[in-house]
């Protein structure tokens, strides 16, 4: 072992090295036992993994059915008195991005609502709805099988400052009906799972801006170590009604509608949409039922950037802290780390800071380099903001199952403030198949958000 590795061992614990070596499993861990999401060009895991391994740029212009309905809006005078709003609306010019192709298409007689509690239900709600179910079915859970039982259900999700749900069906309605109120509360993100399913875990919304996501299965994973749950429900929604191109933006969107995280011309990121959701369980209870283990969850951290460069800015000091937490709490030698699904926002400071915070943590303990892949799926399907931590965790996921990992597209020459070549990290620009010998396979998820909030988590691939 590395100088300074002990420390993250806890007496009475096991590090996992091998199947053979993996002589228990501790109470911590936690196995991934459904999943299931859709995001750009991709309905399903499998298509969005051979999206992913294949290297493909799902970045698209705006639906013309989306954006036909989205005209008749703004030219009906729904959205006239915005403050972003400016010019004609009869040439409103709307941004390139991530897009799911449907978003209105849904089975109210299948959920058990009538037509009009459908329509007013915002889509996202139906969306995570939706996603929830199939990851139940995916882990062989599905009909009834977990109705009454004590499971959470934990949703990043955060409301669109340009135009939220609620405001277009205000502007759109005939009549105004309070149900549009209620029916359109952020906590019902989750609740509405719960409500459907009879599930008596608690259920729970995370607003952390970019983190949302992975913080959800964070605190999911928490939830199950604590007893609170005896299964979990987590992931994050996100849709952009209105993807207009504001004159006003955020300041980190990409100037030419690519995204290229950790490259020399990196300048800034896509927006995008999906959703997806993970089934969890206790991994020593998941075996015990012979459940479907896509991967285990070793251990996570949360933290807070505190004071930085500006309030929206990482911090390369907590973002090393979230890292070290989290090797901590998953008990695990970071040399066997070979992977780690990153941020990536594919912006010059973002990245710098973001590979500054790693490579701290990782020379704390060990000299070794060049060792440790790192990848970001923001240049394939764009920044999902509150879902996009579900997108680095489910291609994480897919690379330990296939024991492959996945290309960073449009990546060129590296950044010139990130010193690659003598750090433990290398960009990984083609598929590669993942060898670790006779050791299960380790890899990290990397997530921050502009509220400071980050979160870092530990997976490992499961073996029979």
């Amino acid at each position: 072992m590395a100088k300074g590795l002990l420390e993250l061992v806890e007496l009475g614990d096991v590090i996992s090295t091998s199947p053979v070596d993996k002589v228990k499993v501790s109470q911590k861990e936690i196995a991934i036992i459904g999943m299931a999401l859709r995001f750009p060009m991709a309905d399903n895991v499998d298509s969005y993994w051979e999206n992913i391994r294949n290297g493909v740029n799902c970045i698209s212009d705006f639906p013309e059915h989306r954006s036909a309905v989205m005209k008749k809006y703004i030219e009906n005078g729904g959205f006239r008195k915005h403050k972003f709003m400016s010019g004609n609306p009869k040439e409103i010019n709307f941004e390139k991005g991530g897009y799911l192709d449907e978003i209105s298409e849904f089975d109210h007689v299948f959920f058990r609502l009538a037509p009009k509690d459908a329509r007013l239900i915002d889509p996202q709600q139906r969306l995570f709805l939706e996603t929830g179910f199939k990851a139940i079915d995916d882990a062989g859970y599905g009909g009834d099988k977990i109705r009454g039982s004590r499971t959470g259900v934990f949703a990043g999700f955060m409301r669109d400052y340009v135009l939220d749900y609620l405001e277009y069906a205000a502007n759109t309605e005939s009549y105004i009906d309070p149900e549009i109120i209620i029916t359109n509360m952020s906590s019902l993100i989750a609740g509405r799972l719960s409500y459907t399913l009879d599930l008596h875990g608690p259920a729970m919304c995370y607003d952390t801006t970019c983190s949302s996501a992975l913080l959800a299965v964070h605190y999911a994973v928490q939830s199950l170590r604590t007893g609170e749950c005896e299964m979990a429900i987590a992931g994050g929604v996100k849709l952009r009604l209105l993807p207009y191109n504001f004159e006003h933006r955020l300041g980190i969107e990409s100037s030419d509608d690519f995204v290229r995280t950790f490259d020399n011309e990196a300048d800034g990121t896509l927006w995008g949409e999906g959703v997806a959701a993970v089934l969890l369980k206790p991994l020593s209870k998941a075996i015990r039922d012979r459940d479907n283990i896509h991967a285990v969850i070793k251990g996570s951290a949360v933290n807070q950037d505190g004071s930085s460069v500006g309030i929206a800015a990482p911090n390369a000091l907590a973002q090393e802290d979230v890292v070290l937490k989290a090797w901590q709490d998953a008990r695990i030698n970071p040399e066997r780390i070979s992977y780690v699904e990153t941020h990536g926002t594919a912006t010059q400071l973002g990245d710098t800071i973001e590979m500054e915070g790693l490579m701290r943590a990782f020379r704390k303990h060990t000299d070794k380099k060049q060792f440790c892949a790192v990848s970001s799926v923001k240049p394939n399907i764009g920044h999902l903001e509150c879902a996009s931590g579900m997108a680095g965790l489910i291609k994480a996921v897919m690379a330990l199952k296939n024991k492959e990992i996945p290309p960073s597209i449009n990546f060129i020459k590296p950044n010139r403030n990130i010193e690659f070549e003598n750090s433990p990290m290398y960009v990984n620009t083609r598929a590669r198949k993942w060898t670790t010998d006779s050791e299960l396979a380790l890899c990290g998820v990397n997530s921050f958000g502009m509220s400071g909030t980050n979160c870092h988590m530990i997976l490992e691939e499961f073996c029979k």
